[in-house]
């Protein structure tokens, strides 16, 4: 799936530097609640789960193949096929490359995808209350805020902040396609 900078593919075990890297610094921790990994082996472990998800994806440039970053679609609820017009979304994306548009390409990429391929019919992505950066992205791309929940009940388990819950439907990401190509 490819864009103008960008594409997506698939996450192989050759990404476990790239994901051992990430996992170590405290700022994807904080805004993306990934789990540090202890070393490289469990860096490829984590690399094969990733792989094993059917909607996980790279997030690459065109101009030397470099991985930045990574978006995904999961399934929502707990049962599988619970719901399945509906995904939730995951997003990150290398602080090296922020500020240039790449996880707005990146994911015009996946919601067409999610859209216009798997015939999803809204899509959700949940931000920590802090997080503006991505509430602020999410709205740029149409999801509107839905709800927060309050973690405080989690906090025994390291859970302190909200989460702020956003909805984007297929119809409005239409409308919006619609209207950035006229």
């Amino acid at each position: 799936m490819k864009y103008q900078r960008l594409y997506l593919r698939r996450i192989t075990i050759e990404d476990a530097p790239v994901l051992f890297k990430w996992s170590q610094d405290p700022h994807y921790q904080i805004t993306a609640g990934l789990e540090p990994y202890q070393d490289l082996l469990a860096a490829h472990k984590g690399a094969e789960i990733y792989a094993q998800r059917p909607y996980s994806f790279a997030v690459c440039l065109l101009k030397n193949n470099q991985m930045i970053g990574l978006v995904e679609l999961y399934e929502r609820g707990t049962v599988p096929g619970e719901f399945l017009q509906t995904k939730d979304l995951g997003f990150m994306l290398d602080r090296d490359f922020e500020n240039r548009g790449y996880m707005t390409e990146a994911l015009t990429i996946l919601f067409d995808y999610a859209f216009d391929d798997l015939n999803q019919r809204e899509l959700w992505a949940k931000t920590f209350d802090f997080n503006t950066r991505s509430q602020s992205l999410l709205e740029r791309l149409g999801f509107v805020y839905q709800y927060t929940v309050d973690l405080s009940v989690l906090a025994r388990y390291g859970m302190v902040h909200d989460e702020k819950y956003y909805l984007l439907k297929r119809s409005k990401w239409h409308k919006i396609k619609a209207n950035t190509k006229a």
